[in-house]
């Protein structure tokens, strides 16, 4: 079964510890406890996992930090990257 880090409570995705195929179920490690989800898609190392459904617009939370919005409503155990999440931090200047 593939594993998945939860780093801080706050956060509403897990980094992948390995590569993982469309409905494989993934351990995420959340300090002492392990909850599953299954994945929507085929997700590679390091990426991340969708802990929840998020909105369109929603943060996108890691290190306990936002770090991104959606673009689209993204459903817990989706990939979550450029495809589906932007960031206008250090680009205040452009419109997105």
């Amino acid at each position: 079964m593939a594993k998945a880090l939860k780093i801080n409570p706050r956060d509403n995705v897990a980094v992948l510890l390995g590569d993982i195929r469309t409905g494989e179920t993934v351990d995420v490690v959340t300090g002492v406890e392990v909850t599953h989800i299954q994945a929507r898609q085929e997700i590679a190392f390091g990426h991340k996992i969708a802990l929840a459904n998020l909105g369109a617009d929603q943060p996108i939370i890691k290190y306990g930090e936002e770090i991104g919005r959606a673009r689209t409503a993204i459903g817990a155990g989706d990939w979550i990257h450029l495809h589906n999440l932007y960031c206008l931090r250090g680009h205040e200047d452009r419109a997105e």
